[in-house]
C-alpha cells in the first residue's frame, strides 16, 4: 500500500498538536516498514490520510482523521456552523474516519449524525526513543529544591485550556502548603510574569520536550473540553502522572495507561454548544484532594503507568491496519 499523508514531507516544520502527530506517526510508520509514505501533492498513491478536511489533489479515495469539530455558540473562532460543514462535507467524500477519542466520535455523532462509513477510534500516541522517564532533566537549573513538589502544564494557550485557572490553583495549594509547590508553564503565552512559584519557559520543540516533563513530578491538565491532544501523552511517556478534568477525550487516554487521575472537576458536558471560550472554574478542591493524592505515593502513581499503551508504534500499526482493510 502506498499511502499519502496530509503535508509530508513537510510535517517537522510544524508545531500545531494535529501535524506534530502526523510527523510521528509517518517517522514510525516508515520506521516500522508498515508500508509506504507518499506525499498528497504527488498522485503516486493508492489512499491518503488527511488531517480535519479533505485535500483531494487527484480524486484518490482518503481517510479523515477527525480530531474534534466547532461548537462555540458565540463564533468566537469563526461561524460554527459554516466551519462544521466544511468538516462534514471531507466526511461525506471519505472512504473511512479516524477519531482520535471517543469524545471526538458522540460529538460528530451529535452534530453531523450516524456514520454509515467504516471508521474507529486510535488515542494519540508519542515515540518512546523521544520520551521517556530516562534521562536529564532541569531542577538544577531553575533552582528547584528535591523537597518541592513541581507540577507542569503546556498547551497553546487559549481559554479554554484554563491557564489563569491553573495558576489560580497553585496559589490555593501554596496557601495551605506554604509555598511547597512550584508550577512550570510550557507553550506561548502573553505573560512574563506570571505568579510567584511559576516558572514560564516559553515554546519548546517537540523534541526536546521530554527533560521539561521530567522536571516536575505531576502534569497537570485543566483544559476544559479537549477531543485529545499530545501533551498529557507526552507527559505521561516521560513518567509523570496526570491530572486531568472529567470532560472531553484526555481523559480516556489517561484512563487507558493507567496514568493519573481524571477529576470529577466539571459538570458533565451535554454534547451541546457552549460559550468555550469563556469557561468555568474547576471545582479546586476536588482538584486538590487528587494532587495531594498522587504525591501521598508518587512512585506507585509513576510505576503503574503503561508505556506500551502510549507508545506511538501502537497507533501507527493501527492506522496502517483500518486504513489498508480499505
Amino acid at each position: 500500500m502506498k499511502l499519502a499523508i496530509d503535508y509530508y514531507p513537510f510535517l517537522n516544520f510544524y508545531h500545531a498538536g494535529p501535524k506534530v502527530f502526523l510527523h510521528r506517526l509517518s517517522q514510525s510508520i516508515i520506521k516500522n516498514n508498515f508500508c509506504k509514505i507518499h506525499s498528497p501533492y504527488l498522485p503516486f498513491h493508492d489512499i491518503a490520510l488527511y488531517s480535519v478536511y479533505h485535500k483531494n489533489f487527484f480524486n484518490k479515495k482518503f481517510v479523515l482523521r477527525v480530531d474534534g469539530i466547532y461548537f462555540d455558540k458565540k463564533n468566537t473562532a469563526g461561524d460554527t456552523i459554516k466551519l462544521n460543514k466544511k468538516i462534514f462535507d471531507s466526511i461525506n467524500r471519505a472512504t473511512g474516519v479516524i477519531f482520535i477519542s471517543d469524545f471526538s466520535k458522540k460529538m460528530v455523532e451529535k452534530f453531523y449524525g450516524k456514520l454509515l462509513i467504516p471508521h474507529t477510534t486510535i488515542h494519540n500516541k508519542v515515540p518512546l526513543d523521544i520520551f521517556n522517564n530516562k534521562g536529564n532533566n532541569y531542577r538544577q537549573k531553575l533552582g528547584i529544591s528535591k523537597n518541592d513538589k513541581v507540577l507542569i502544564t503546556s498547551a497553546h494557550w487559549r481559554k479554554h485550556k484554563r491557564l489563569n485557572e491553573t495558576i489560580k490553583l497553585l496559589n490555593i495549594l501554596n496557601e495551605k502548603k506554604d509555598n511547597e509547590y512550584k508550577l512550570i508553564v510550557l507553550g506561548d503565552n502573553s505573560k512574563k510574569k506570571l505568579a510567584k512559584n511559576v516558572f514560564n519557559v516559553g515554546d519548546i520543540k517537540p523534541s526536546e520536550l521530554s527533560p521539561w516533563y521530567r522536571t516536575a513530578d505531576v502534569y497537570v491538565h485543566l483544559a476544559w473540553i479537549e477531543p485529545c491532544g499530545n501533551t498529557q501523552v507526552e507527559a505521561m511517556a516521560s513518567g509523570l502522572p496526570v491530572i486531568c478534568c472529567n470532560n472531553g477525550g484526555i481523559g480516556e487516554t489517561v484512563n487507558n495507561a493507567s496514568g493519573g487521575i481524571v477529576v470529577e472537576s466539571d459538570l458533565n458536558y451535554k454534547y451541546d454548544l457552549i460559550d468555550y471560550y469563556n469557561p468555568p472554574e474547576p471545582d479546586y478542591l476536588k482538584v486538590i484532594s487528587s494532587i495531594e493524592l498522587i504525591f501521598s505515593d508518587l512512585n506507585k502513581y509513576k510505576n503503574k503507568i503503561n508505556y506500551e499503551e502510549i507508545n506511538i508504534d501502537l497507533a501507527a500499526k493501527k492506522y496502517v491496519d483500518f486504513i489498508r482493510s480499505l
